[in-house]
């Protein structure tokens, strides 16, 4: 059984909010941002997404303009680190093929990098040093969600930068 795994950076935010960092908004560059990634993703049949709480993340999702797909808001995706996002990843029923994540940086990049490094270390390095706001990654997953991280064979697809592919 073969999966497709997205992880996105949330988009370009206001630098602080004085609600906190959780209350930053995206700025026109964020929502021009989100719209170049939703013209991506509205073709590839993303059934379900997971997410920050951050209202950052939560307008990146409604900039996609993905339509009516299940999303769930986490506070663990706010402030966890990279087994969180792979104990939430597991938690998804097989049913869903296609899975988009919603976070920040430095665990969506270093996430990205742990699953890429088996099969492409040097792009796992990459992804490490540069993953600006907006940037996309796509995973194949060979197995189930389960599997993720110590079973699965993955293989990193595509890294979409707001500058471009690598």
């Amino acid at each position: 059984m073969t999966k497709t795994l997205f992880l996105l950076r949330h988009a370009k935010t206001e630098p602080d909010n004085p609600a906190g960092d959780k209350a930053r908004e995206l700025t026109t560059e964020g929502i021009q941002q989100t719209r170049q990634v939703g013209q991506e993703l509205q073709a590839r049949g993303v059934q379900h997404v997971l997410s920050s709480s951050a209202v950052r993340t939560r307008q990146t999702l409604e900039g996609l303009e993905l339509g009516d797909v299940h999303a769930e808001f986490m506070d663990a995706l706010y402030v966890g680190d990279v087994e969180d996002y792979l104990q939430r990843i597991q938690e998804i029923p097989d049913e869903v093929d296609v899975l988009l994540v919603i976070g920040h940086s430095p665990t969506i990049p270093q996430l990205g990098a742990r699953l890429a490094w088996p099969s492409q270390p040097g792009a796992a390095d990459q992804l490490r040093c540069s993953y600006p706001t907006s940037t996309l990654t796509e995973f194949r997953v060979d197995g189930s969600w389960q599997q993720l991280g110590e079973q699965a064979s993955v293989e990193l697809v595509d890294v979409n930068r707001p500058s471009g592919r690598i």
